[in-house]
């Protein structure tokens, strides 16, 4: 039976399961040391790393101007 471990990938800092083989280990891919992440018979969803820091968001769209004629509900 195949075992997976938690990896990172140093250029894109996305954290994914491996089999415990993996050439890539130490090269590209580091290990990600945590109790919450033991080594798995089954591999796990992967954590898509998202730099959100500097972003702007989009301005927000401006509502359409309000009519400047009085209607008959509001007088």
């Amino acid at each position: 039976m195949t075992t997976f471990i938690r990896v990172k990938d140093r250029d894109t800092r996305h954290e994914f399961d491996v089999p415990e083989g993996d050439k890539r280990i130490g090269q590209s891919l580091e290990l990600v040391k945590s109790k919450r992440y033991p080594p798995a018979s089954f591999q796990r969803p992967p954590k898509h790393y998202l730099n959100l820091a500097g972003h702007v968001s989009r301005e927000p769209v401006s509502a359409p101007a309000a009519p400047e004629e009085a209607t008959d509900k509001e007088s």
